[in-house]
């Protein structure tokens, strides 16, 4: 069974949506020569600094379509050859439990991803290193080795034994999205219309403490606005959305955050790393996408087959589908007008959104991209570098130190 995240765009689009080309025209020389030398200075900045992702979901990827990372593959978003291009240093690897999984099954899950991790740390030494802090994160830098953090998303294997968390972080897991998209014995989703406990179940409260004892960060991508704000009310560590972008450009999505949460986790020291899939970064895209899914469905149609393959192309032709780094960026330059800039990085959930990602950032290699973007802008390299991966270390790095002092 694929993953199938936010009723996501099918795959088949990948090669049926044109990508937006952005091509000069009667451009003077000299302009061009400021763009060609901001795209050499958004590259330096790439390979200069460290780029951390905060979830990509390689490993269910690599489980429905076997290629191995360590060279170029011909599909999904993320190898080793493609992360060097980019600049990408540090790619947590995504231990994904679909919702309808009980929890041995969650649990076998788990050790299968954590078994795939470290046949590439083992296998690959001179290419990819284990990172269960920061500081391993900059050594492996230091060392051109990618970084493979562990993280997984949806608490439901935990079950009703806290125990369990202990055996995560034994196993290097780094955070923990306490949800899915159904409600689960810790909290509540915002993809599910059943709002069980109104935010944290008490056992959720137990799961806030212990995680917080034991340096596990708490991800509160997919919880609903109440399990958020309880969850800051209860944390003594802060908290991160590891990828969730803004409410501000779409209206009513209860996925993204709104500027009020922003503004919490930010006076918590935490921090919002926005996601790029098209849905969460365009309200016109999340409109479209949903309607051509609901069109679908009501005819009893697949995206898979030829009929409901050509419903998509045609509707395509008219209908956009997907966003550009203009807007990507767009969503980081919010939460820091909301936030600041100490709050906000980069989570763009790629091998987890299909071909739903800025036509011009389509993979790990696009970072530089994005910098462009933010060279544009005005932003400096100090201010670049926060949003790559130090205001995420920071936090990081805030967790463990909270459960040194609770130890």
């Amino acid at each position: 069974m694929k993953k199938v995240k936010y009723r996501l765009i099918p795959y088949i689009w990948f090669v049926t949506i044109p990508l937006i080309v952005l091509l000069p025209s009667c451009k003077n020389k000299q302009m061009e020569k400021s763009d060609n030398a901001l795209r050499e200075t958004a590259l330096k900045i790439c390979q200069d600094n460290i780029i951390l992702d905060s979830h990509i979901d390689w490993p269910y990827w690599v489980m429905e379509n076997p290629e191995d990372i360590s060279g170029q593959t011909m599909m999904g978003d993320f190898d080793l050859v493609r992360a060097r291009e980019g600049g990408l240093n540090a790619a947590f690897t995504v231990a994904y439990i679909n919702s309808a999984d009980d929890m041995s099954a969650g649990r076998k899950m788990v050790d299968s991803v954590l078994s795939m991790t470290n046949y590439y740390l083992k296998t690959y030494p001179d290419k990819f290193a284990p990172a269960r802090n920061p500081d391993d994160v900059i050594k492996n830098f230091e060392k051109n080795l990618l970084s493979l953090p562990v993280c997984l998303e949806n608490g439901s294997p935990i079950g009703d034994d806290l125990g369990y968390l202990q055996y995560l972080k034994d196993q290097g897991i780094v955070y923990i999205t306490l949800c899915h998209d159904r409600t689960n014995q810790i909290s509540d989703s915002n993809f599910d219309q059943e709002r069980k406990w109104n935010g944290l179940s008490p056992f959720g409260l137990e799961v806030i403490k212990e995680m917080n004892r034991l340096g596990l960060m708490i991800d509160i991508s997919h919880s609903t606005d109440s399990t958020v704000y309880q969850a800051l009310r209860y944390s003594r560590a802060p908290i991160a959305a590891t990828h969730s972008s803004c409410r501000y450009f779409t209206p009513g999505f209860e996925r993204n955050l709104p500027d009020t949460l922003i503004k919490a986790i930010a006076a918590n020291n935490g921090v919002i790393m926005v996601n790029f899939g098209a849905m969460f970064i365009d309200s016109v895209c999340l409109k479209n996408t949903n309607d051509i899914l609901d069109t679908l469905a009501r005819k009893g149609l697949s995206y898979d087959t030829e009929e409901g393959m050509e419903i998509i192309l045609e509707y395509a032709k008219t209908h956009r589908l997907v966003s550009d780094s203009k807007q990507l960026v767009d969503h980081i330059e919010h939460i820091i007008k909301v936030a600041g800039i100490d709050n906000v990085g980069l989570g763009s959930d790629f091998d987890g959104i299909g071909p739903s990602k800025p036509a011009d950032l389509t993979d790990v290699s696009g970072y530089p991209v994005l910098v462009l973007e933010l060279l544009k802008r005005g932003y400096t390299e100090e201010d670049i570098k926060k949003v790559l991966s130090e205001n995420f270390l920071r936090v990081w790095n805030d967790v463990l130190k909270v459960a040194d002092n609770m130890n």
